[in-house]
């Protein structure tokens, strides 16, 4: 078959296009570090890579929220602890008051206790972020409030009051908050503990509620008011006494303190998990979609020389001018 130059320089424009574009692609691949920049250039990869991105994405966010009802949780501990710390203030200040000689010193120490009990209301009420800490369920207002008499109100319904035999007095928006340790996702009274972490915490559950058996509140403002009427009624006695219960239903911190230690815990292990499954999934990830630097960077040196090769033999190729005739 005779070759013909146009056959040689079309050959030759194919070659120099070819080499053009696997210098091009080279090139690209060591500045994206990405083995591919297009779908089209291996849809198999590129769709593996994508479902990949997807559960990075979802586990990422995941563990923001982990992080967050961690951080959630580990605020109302502070402040469980910060009223547990104005509970044993108040309950030395009252304690001296046994000792009291005059009702002038009582009426000193019951004016004290207003104070500890307005503090002691301001860290129920406490927020994180827009969230208030104690609030159960509900979140629209301040949990704890004040009715008419300075009666304790709980989401507004009195605390006082709670009867366990009588539902109309129970605390409807102090169902359980669950965060879903599986999906990310949170939800109120469905999930349970088998499926998520409780990250909700009652207030009423750290003050009490309700009467015990003679009558006494169960509730820690409750008491401490009582204490500090008593004190101004020259009733010493009766403070002490229920300065006593006071002492008694402080284990109620304890248990709270307890609780919130196992859910950070669970959260902590949660989070482990989480961020351990995102490093596995972004090395898939690498393994899927980056260049292998070295292996490139020859690929590109000899895409390079391929190139320059071709130039050089662009001179032999095409056929000399007429000027090149006239030197």
């Amino acid at each position: 078959m005779r070759i013909t130059e146009s056959m040689m320089t079309t050959s030759y424009n194919k070659n120099l296009q070819r080499n053009i574009s696997n210098l091009a692609s080279s090139n690209l691949k060591l500045a994206s570090q990405r083995q591919y920049n297009h779908v089209s250039e291996d849809p198999a990869t590129a769709s593996k890579a994508f479902a990949i991105r997807d559960q990075i994405a979802r586990t990422e966010e995941h563990i923001n929220v982990v992080k967050n009802a961690t951080g959630e949780l580990e605020t109302a501990d502070s402040n469980i602890l910060t009223l547990n710390s104005i509970l044993e203030n108040i309950y030395e200040k009252a304690t001296k008051a046994g000792g009291a000689s005059s009702q002038d010193s009582m009426d000193a120490i019951a004016e004290e206790l207003s104070g500890q009990m307005e503090e002691l209301l301001q860290t129920m009420n406490a927020r994180y972020g827009d969230k208030f800490l104690f609030s159960g369920s509900a979140n629209g207002t301040a949990p704890f409030t004040l009715d008419a008499d300075g009666n304790l109100l709980f989401n507004g319904k009195s605390v006082d009051a709670y009867d366990k035999n009588d539902p109309d007095t129970y605390f409807s928006e102090n169902k359980p908050v669950y965060l879903d340790i599986g999906f990310g996702t949170y939800a109120t009274g469905t999930n349970t503990a088998k499926t998520g972490i409780k990250i909700s915490t009652s207030g009423v559950d750290v003050l009490g509620c309700g009467k015990d058996e003679n009558g006494m509140p169960n509730n820690l403002y409750s008491l401490i008011g009582q204490v500090r009427d008593q004190l101004k009624a020259g009733d010493k006695e009766g403070a002490m006494d229920s300065l006593s219960q006071l002492k008694k239903k402080q284990s109620n911190i304890s248990i709270a303190t307890s609780e919130i230690g196992t859910r950070e815990k669970m959260l902590e292990r949660t989070q482990d998990r989480l961020e351990t499954s995102l490093v596995n999934l972004q090395k898939s990830q690498k393994d899927l979609e980056a260049v292998k630097v070295e292996t490139e960077a020859v690929n590109n040196k000899s895409a390079e020389t391929a190139w320059m090769i071709t130039l050089q033999l662009g001179s032999s190729i095409i056929p000399p001018s007429i000027f090149d005739f006239m030197k």
